[in-house]
């Protein structure tokens, strides 16, 4: 939308229509929302205006010059699932990631066109399949899942595809852009908090297969465990089906009394076990979930849990993608790290003597 001397819509024009401030427009399409702790609707009003009045970000000179080119022909940006992680429903965990990532390309003036292909025999959606890029049709693209191809990403590199990866993932000889959480910094404040409550005994359920986020989560809880003169459990990073009663029962002896667990899966299988011991959480044993609770899926109605800003890494992700493609050359971020919030209520408790052993 232009006013009647031709002149482009500015954030003051959005800030005005939506009743924010203009500093809070800014942040709503920096994809800071979430860390500003503006609401979801307030930022969901800011995202449709701006796409109404046609606002697009500019970074300079050649951001300009970009914005110019796409008057005519609009950046088309490819999504790449390493998995089917198509959401059904606004409950399904990437349904925010993918929310995120539409709004953006909305504020940037981009086109969006969803790659997905056949899976390999390691059930892992490949980009390259005899040796062409899947991905060539698109200027750049967002990638995401939990079981990235590294040969894929390497190879994009090489090609000098422009991508963003949602989720740190650090290869040799490669600075790959992404946009991630910062686990570790978060679980560490997650012990801070149970340590604060009385807890001294400490267990740690990890998944089988260490990918950054998983690693950074284990040192984040290892790293603030060292700070207190704590002793640091030997974690137990398995699959949920080879999780045994007998691993809940040693932790108990052991002295614990909190247990943190990296996945929902693990976390199924640990609140059945409980449930079959008798042990109630939190009175005899506190329980936090390190990703986003699923919200009643299974145990109690909520879990205690570390809340990853998914809306706001999909945002980022498309804004560091757009500058990239403006400016290859720019000084711009390339890898960003934004800060988890987390609840203890209402599976986390102060410990208590006694806790019922079978």
């Amino acid at each position: 939308m232009s006013n009647r001397r031709g002149r482009t819509s500015r954030q003051a024009d959005i800030a005005r229509e939506a009743g924010v401030s203009q500093s809070t427009v800014s942040m709503v399409l920096r994809g800071a929302g979430d860390v500003s702790r503006i609401s979801p609707d307030t930022q969901r009003r800011v995202l449709g205006i701006a796409r109404r009045l046609g606002y697009q970000t500019t970074n300079g000179s050649q951001a300009r010059a970009g914005l110019e080119r796409r008057t005519v022909a609009p950046y088309l940006m490819g999504v790449h699932t390493f998995e089917p992680i198509f959401p059904t429903s606004a409950g399904d965990y990437y349904f925010e990631f993918l929310q995120g990532i539409e709004e953006q390309a909305g504020v940037e003036g981009c086109n969006l066109v969803l790659f997905t292909a056949a899976r390999d025999e390691n059930g892992v959606r490949r980009i390259y399949r005899d040796g062409v890029n899947a991905l060539g049709q698109a200027a750049g693209s967002v990638l995401l899942g939990h079981h990235a191809n590294r040969d894929d990403l390497l190879r994009l590199a090489q090609d000098g595809h422009p991508y963003v990866y949602i989720g740190r993932r650090e290869m040799a000889g490669v600075d790959i852009c992404y946009i991630g959480g910062d686990y570790r910094s978060a679980t560490g404040r997650i012990v801070d908090d149970l340590v604060a409550l009385g807890h001294r005994g400490f267990a740690y359920l990890g998944e089988a297969t260490r990918h950054e986020p998983q690693v950074d989560r284990w040192d984040g809880f290892a790293a603030a465990l060292d700070r207190f003169g704590l002793p640091v459990p030997a974690p137990a990073f398995t699959h949920p089906d080879q999780l045994t009663a007998q691993w809940l029962d040693t932790a108990i002896t052991g002295g614990a009394t909190a247990v943190l667990v990296e996945s929902v899966s693990l976390l199924r299988v640990l609140a059945a076990m409980a449930s079959l011991r008798g042990l109630d959480i939190p009175a005899d044993l506190s329980v936090v979930l390190l990703v986003d609770d699923p919200g009643g899926e299974f145990g109690p109605s909520r879990w205690a849990s570390l809340n990853i800003p998914r809306n706001a890494m999909g945002r980022r992700a498309v804004r560091m993608l757009a500058a990239l493609l403006n400016d290859p050359t720019g000084e711009h971020e390339r890898q960003v790290l934004l800060p988890c919030a987390h609840t203890l209520a209402p599976t986390v408790a102060a410990p208590r003597h006694g806790v019922k052993r079978s």
